[in-house]
């Protein structure tokens, strides 16, 4: 219940706070880690260290699980005890569970450090974990994302506490007494916060179907949906293809399942590495690599060695794929430059590199590469053979030879081949002019010289 009120202040405290609120009353320091800056009041350099020691592992496994990194620095500032937080922020005095909030435009964390005092360690860690996914959410939807899948995805991301234990108890409560809320009524921001036991147990447990029943993959897909649609019914039927109420039926229906022990799973927990795959069946080899990348530096850092070696099979999947794309696009490269023998080699390489993935998306394009460098190394050879034929003076077939060279270079796009091949045709056609005007003037002067005998001849007679 603490944990619930905690979360519905700090949301309210995050709506409702103005932006004067944020005036500096108290002197901070920064300490610097990779991925934040960590504000903190002067003479509490351990607790800074405290999170330093831990906050760039929690950026890490953030970026791993949704495969996107947002922008660094992000400020973690740390309010040592609740009065400092309400001097900066007055509007929360009233407000005594507030731990922590997060807020995305400033692109800054908050966790007031006198109110985690009875939390565990991993209930401290899980309040930086759950508003850095805030952030991260609101990255992917363009802040779009409604506070029942806010919630929910933040909730689900936490590592495993007792908390747990008391939302799921709560939400039996609420399906016991018939109190469950409709999505439509979650996707309002009062309603949700004025019935924070239930709004936010069922968050959870929604969050929870549509990973587990969808998988993880299509669950991100949906946040990034949700920056270009109209709302949240928009943006759950273009990804899961079915309206809300449809898939608001079938969370009931299994919801059963959940209570009865199904909310111990967790697609995080056990790394879901099936956008990955996901990415590899769409041949986003580089996009996949990406991922499995960052999702390898986090996983060497648990006991999840299974996973670890399946994703470091994905990925050199993901990286044969990248070396069977860069064969590809050299094959089209080297047709472009008119190189047909490299662009048939190139192409040659590629289609086996594909095979070898299984890969038969880009087939008919490598069969178009093969057949077009084929038929260039053609014109190229008539264009040799027009060369050849003109060295033995015959120049009627060598210039039959370079009129095909020239039509198959301009139907291959080959402007400056071609052109080369109209000019030995011109230039055979020149040499063909000559050698019959040669041709004449030896008939002429074979003409003239025959008369001359004659005439020879006919005066040696008269003597």
């Amino acid at each position: 219940m603490r944990y619930l009120l905690r979360l519905l202040l700090a949301a309210m405290v995050a709506m409702l706070l103005p932006h004067a609120a944020f005036a500096q009353t108290t002197e901070w320091r920064e300490l610097r880690t990779r991925s934040f800056a960590i504000l903190y009041a002067a003479g509490d350099e351990a607790t800074a260290q405290t999170y330093a020691g831990f906050a760039d592992a929690i950026y890490d496994e953030t970026s791993a699980i949704f495969g996107h990194q947002v922008a660094t620095p992000i400020s973690l500032r740390l309010y040592p005890t609740w009065d400092s937080y309400v001097a900066v922020n007055p509007l929360a005095a009233g407000l005594q569970g507030i731990v922590a909030h997060a807020d995305y435009q400033r692109h800054e964390v908050v966790v007031v450090v006198s109110q985690t005092a009875r939390q565990s360690e991993t209930e401290v860690q899980n309040n930086v974990r759950h508003e850095l996914t805030h952030i991260v959410a609101s990255d992917l939807s363009g802040n779009r994302l409604n506070v029942l899948f806010q919630e929910g995805i933040a909730q689900y991301v936490e590592h495993a506490a007792p908390e747990l234990e008391t939302r799921v108890s709560l939400l039996r409560r609420a399906v016991a007494n018939d109190a469950l809320m409709r999505w439509s009524d979650l996707d309002d921001r009062q309603m949700f916060y004025d019935h924070s036991e239930v709004s936010y147990p069922q968050s959870l447990s929604i969050t929870a179907f549509l990973i587990e029943k969808y998988t993880f993959a299509t669950f991100r897909s949906f946040l990034t949906t949700s920056a270009s649609s109209t709302g949240y019914r928009s943006a759950l039927e273009r990804t899961y293809g079915m309206p809300a109420d449809q898939l608001e039926k079938a969370w009931r229906d299994w919801l059963p399942e959940y209570l009865a022990g199904g909310y111990r799973r967790n697609a995080i927990s056990a790394y879901d590495l099936s956008h990955a795959q996901q990415l590899l069946g769409e041949a986003r080899y580089t996009e996949a690599a990406d991922e499995l990348t960052q999702a390898l530096a986090w996983l060497r850092t648990t006991d999840q060695s299974a996973v670890a070696g399946q994703a470091e099979a994905l990925l050199e999947r993901a990286k044969q794929g990248q070396q069977a794309l860069a064969l590809a696009s050299d094959a089209r490269a080297k047709l472009e430059a008119g190189d047909y023998a490299g662009a048939a080699l190139a192409t040659q390489q590629a289609q086996q590199a594909y095979a070898g993935l299984g890969d038969t998306m880009q087939d008919a394009v490598l069969g178009e590469y093969a057949a077009r460098a084929s038929r260039g190394q053609a014109a190229q050879s008539a264009l040799d053979q027009a060369g050849a034929l003109a060295d033995g003076l015959r120049y009627p077939e060598a210039r039959a030879a370079a009129d095909r060279a020239a039509a198959e270079f301009a139907a291959l796009g080959n402007s400056a081949s071609a052109q080369q091949a109209l000019l030995m045709r011109a230039t055979l056609d020149q040499y063909q002019s000559w050698l019959g005007l040669g041709l004449l003037v030896l008939g002429a002067l074979g003409v003239m010289a025959s008369i001359w005998r004659r005439l020879a001849v006919v005066e040696a007679d008269a003597w």
